[in-house]
Formats: C-alpha cells, structure tokens, sequence
C-alpha cells in the first residue's frame, strides 16, 4: 500500500484492489452529488460543462482522475479492473461525463502518437478539469468517407494554415481544442496525404456553430477554419501519416462507445446498471402484468445482461491480441445494436405517454427515442461497422475501390 500523501499533496491511493474499492466507497458521499439529486431539464450545455469541469477537479484532488494513466502525466497508472472497481462504486453518483471524449479518445490518441510536450501540456490539464478536448474530422460533404477529407493544412515556414469546414463535433462550443484531421499534400493517395494537428478552438478564424436537434439539444457543432495559423509543433505523429493517426483514434473511439478503453466516467447510462429505467418506467405505468410489455422488458433485459459479460470478452481479446485492431467494431456494433433496440423497446412500452412536447423532460422516453438513430451514427454507422469486421477481422474480399491509389488531386470531388 502507498503512503499517506504523494509529493504533489493529493492523498495516496492504494493498489490492492479491495482497498482501492474502500478508499472510493468512503470517498464518494462528500465527494459527488447522487445522480439526479438535482433537475437538470434544459440545463444549458455552458453549465453542464463548468460543472463537469469542477467535478473532475474534485475527483483530479482525491487522487482518483486519470485511473489507468501514467504516472509520469498526473494518472495513477493501475489497471483497467480499478477502472471498472471505480465505476462499479459510484453508480448512483453523477460523474463529469462531458468529458468522456476528452479521457477516452483524445488523451490516449495523444499518449500514442503525441510528443512528450504534446502530453505533458495535454494530459494532466485535461485530468484536472482544465481542459476539454473534441474530435474534428468528419465534413460537409464526406459523409462516413473520412479519408476524403477537403480541409488543407499547408505549412509556411514553422506553422501551418488551415482552411476548410468541419461538422458533428459533439461539444465543440465549451470545447478548448480539437484533434483536426487535414490534408497536407494532395498528390498523395487519399489516405496518405492527411495530417493530424492539435488546433485550439479560441484561435482567430475559428468560427463554431451549434446545430439544433429534433430533441431541442445542440450538442453538435460545425466548425470553419478561416487561414487559421497554428505552430509546426501541433502536428500529431508524423506530416501525412494523419490515417494512422485517425485509424487508432477511431480505435479508441469504438472502445468507449463499446464502454471499454480508458475512461474514467460512463460514456452512456450503463444498460445494467442496478436500476433499470425500463423497470422503473414499467413499475410507474403499472403495465407489469401485460404479457407484452413483459415480453419486451424481458427482451431488454436479456440485452442488458448480456452486454457486459460481452465487452469484457471482447475488450479482453483486442488487448491480448487475439482480435485485431479493427474487431473494435465489434464493441460500437455491439454497444448500436443494444442502445437502439432498448429505446425501441421503451417507446412500445410507453405507448401515448411516449408522446413529446417542447419543453418535455429530456429523460422521457420519446425525447430518447428522437435521438435514438444516433446510436447507430455515432463512433461510425453501422454500415461501416460492418464493413470493418467483415474485411479486417473475418478476412473477407474488399469491395473494388478505383480511387484508392490515385493522387487525391485527381479525384472527382461532389
């Protein structure tokens, strides 16, 4: 077991795992607010994020931010089982999830391909609450082709100019930088002439836009970069090697879509969570006897079930090799299919009470349901889901590509 204090004042954390879990368990009641203690109906995306920004200072303070980080960046550097010990714990308690991309995606692409500068500057910023970070890569006119990127980085002696657009950047408008995916040289092939940069979203000729939703949210953003001047340092990796970048990013962003990777607060609500919505909804429209309702509950409550035990053999299997890379997918399919299927299934056991309003609680059924596609959407559509699993993880034949050796400039674009 550690010491009392570490050097940097914040209490020691201990490495035994039942300790750990104890340390946690006596931590929490004066160390977060019980999930739904307050309303937070139409709270504004602003204020949710300078209080998800205070509560991870807390957690950064208690010495519990940053679980499966290195040391040497402000982590803890234990295991993924002190992770999961950690989320198990405070189930019930509102974690700072607006940070979840910045932990789960960002700050472990960064600890792949960033330099030492890059992570010092980045990581422990991010553990204390400072900094939140989002993905810039999807375009206007792209689609899920993300490799068919038109945004151009070109470099002018020590720093580069960026021009071009981006879009469905969650959070982008509290958000302090991005990770942009830009082409460097377009007499490369497609996916060879990308870059990837770190570019602060307060720098001049940075405009972001929020984009209202059906469900009243504006939690995704477009972006447009007008010649904006970032220093050579911000490059990610190596100049047009950016795929390799992007592909480990995309990586980490099936993982924690998948509720795997490196992240210490839930990505979304666990479906198996102690108690399930879908029981509590059940119970509230008092339809527990309908052999329907209880047909689809227990359908639900079979997926639920099931999850966990599944991520974990996945997650299990990507680390000790036994799947490639790419089986990622299996997690964002896995983690698609269950989230659609139980909102489907909340709005059949809603019936006319599923029916929304402007103004309705974002937590009702049909405001979940309005938002339900995205689960099929975000991380990657399941298309390309299946596309990834079926040539990279089963071996079989790619689809004909014409484009995919050709210089980008030769390419017909829209």
């Amino acid at each position: 077991m550690a010491t009392e204090t570490e050097a940097d004042g914040r209490p020691a954390v201990p490495s035994d795992i039942t300790e750990f879990r104890s340390y946690v368990r006596r931590w929490l009641p004066g160390g977060l607010p019980k999930s739904g203690s307050q309303s937070r109906t139409g709270e504004p995306l602003e204020e949710q994020a300078a209080r998800h920004r205070e509560l991870q200072r807390r957690l950064w303070d208690a010495h519990l931010a940053g679980i499966c980080y290195p040391v040497e960046y402000g982590g803890l550097g234990l295991t993924r089982e002190h992770q999961a010990a950690f989320l198990d714990e405070t189930a019930g308690y509102e974690l700072p999830t607006i940070m979840a991309v910045t932990h789960a995606v960002i700050l472990p692409t960064l600890l792949d391909f960033g330099t030492p500068e890059q992570c010092a500057g980045h990581v422990p910023a991010a553990l204390r609450g400072e900094e939140i970070a989002v993905q810039l890569l999807s375009e206007p006119s792209g689609g899920s082709d993300m490799a068919g990127a038109l945004t151009r980085a070109i470099k002018d002696d020590d720093i580069f100019i960026i021009n071009g657009a981006k879009v469905w950047s969650t959070g982008a408008q509290v958000a302090d930088y991005g990770l942009l995916l830009a082409r460097t040289d377009p007499e490369l092939s497609k996916h060879s002439g990308l870059s990837m940069f770190v570019v602060p979203l307060d720098a001049d000729g940075v405009t972001v836009n929020p984009i209202q939703l059906a469900t009243g949210a504006s939690e995704f953003c477009e972006e447009f970069f007008d010649d904006v001047k970032i220093p050579a340092t911000n490059l990610v990796g190596q100049l047009n090697d950016g795929w390799a970048v992007a592909s480990r990013l995309l990586f980490h962003e099936r993982s924690m879509v998948g509720d795997s990777g490196m992240n210490d607060s839930r990505y979304t609500p666990a479906a198996e969570e102690r108690s399930d919505p879908l029981v509590n909804m059940v119970q509230r429209l008092g339809t527990g006897s309908d052999p329907l309702v209880r047909q689809l509950l227990g359908e639900a409550l079979a997926l639920a079930h099931v999850k966990r035990p599944a991520v974990e053999h996945i997650s299990e299997g990507l680390r000790s090799g036994r799947f490639p890379g790419p089986g990622a997918s299996l997690l964002k399919l896995l983690s698609s299919h269950i989230g659609y299927r139980r909102l489907e299934i909340a709005m059949e056991i809603a019936g006319d009470s599923g029916i929304v309003w402007e103004g309705a609680d974002e937590e009702s059924p049909g405001i979940q349901w309005l938002g339900a596609r995205a689960h099929t959407l975000a991380g990657g559509t399941t298309e390309m889901q299946l596309n990834q699993i079926s040539e990279r993880v089963l071996g079989l034949p790619r689809d004909p590509s014409a484009d995919r050796d050709l210089p980008f400039s030769k390419l017909p674009h829209n």
